[in-house]
C-alpha cells in the first residue's frame, strides 16, 4: 500500500472517531449499537461495467450511534457476485467496510435519511477457466440511506454507494444498492 494511500485512511478513521466521541460528550450519553442483515445488487460501472453483468450481493452490518442518533460509525461484511461477459465464470467478491454514517434530523422520526462514507479491504477472485488466485486490495466508499422505523427498534432500510476497490490496472467500481433490515440503535 502506498503511504499517501495509509495516510487517508487513517486520516479517515481519526475523523470518525473525534467526530463521534464529540457528539457522546456534547450530550453525556451512552452510544447505541445495532446489527442488521441485507442483500440486493452489485451493479458494474466504468471498465469493470465493460466485463462484468449486474449481480447479487448479501451484507451484514454491526454499530454504533449517539442516542441523538446524528453520528456513528459501522463496519459491514458485504459478499458480492457478478457474472462476467462472454465467460464461463464470475467475479467474487468479499470485503468489509469501516465507515462514518451521518443521521440529519431529529429523533424519534417514522423515516430518516443518512450518509455514510468510509474504507474497506477487498478480495476478488476471479472463476473463469483458467484463471486462479485472489486479490485483496483497499477500497473506498461512499452513499446515502433511507431508514424507514417498522416497530420497536426495528428499521427497515435501503441504501446505495459508490465502491471503488484499488487494482493494479483501473479500478474495480460498483454501485450496491442493498436492501435489508436493522435492529437496535436509533
Amino acid at each position: 500500500m502506498k503511504r499517501p494511500t495509509l495516510a487517508i485512511l487513517a486520516m479517515a478513521i481519526l475523523l470518525g472517531v473525534a467526530a463521534t466521541r464529540a457528539e457522546a460528550q456534547k450530550k453525556d450519553i451512552k452510544a447505541r449499537g445495532y446489527f442488521g442483515v441485507g442483500g440486493g445488487l452489485a451493479i458494474p460501472v466504468g471498465d469493470y461495467g465493460d466485463v462484468a453483468k449486474t449481480g447479487w450481493l448479501a451484507n451484514a452490518i454491526g454499530g454504533f450511534t449517539s442516542k441523538g442518533g446524528i453520528v456513528g460509525a459501522r463496519a459491514d461484511v458485504m459478499w458480492a457476485q457478478n457474472s462476467l461477459k462472454g465467460e464461463d465464470g464470475h467475479e467474487r467478491l468479499l470485503g468489509v467496510n469501516a465507515d462514518v454514517v451521518l443521521t440529519p434530523g431529529h429523533r424519534p422520526a417514522q423515516w430518516h435519511p443518512y450518509f455514510m462514507g468510509g474504507v474497506g479491504v477487498y478480495n476478488g477472485k476471479d472463476t473463469s477457466p483458467g484463471v486462479s488466485g485472489s486479490a485483496t486490495k483497499l477500497a473506498i466508499n461512499a452513499g446515502a440511506g433511507v431508514q424507514i422505523h417498522t416497530g420497536h427498534r426495528t428499521d427497515f432500510f435501503v441504501e446505495g454507494r459508490f465502491l471503488t476497490i484499488r487494482t493494479s490496472g483501473s479500478p474495480l467500481n460498483l454501485i450496491p444498492i442493498t436492501f435489508g433490515l436493522r435492529w437496535g440503535g436509533i
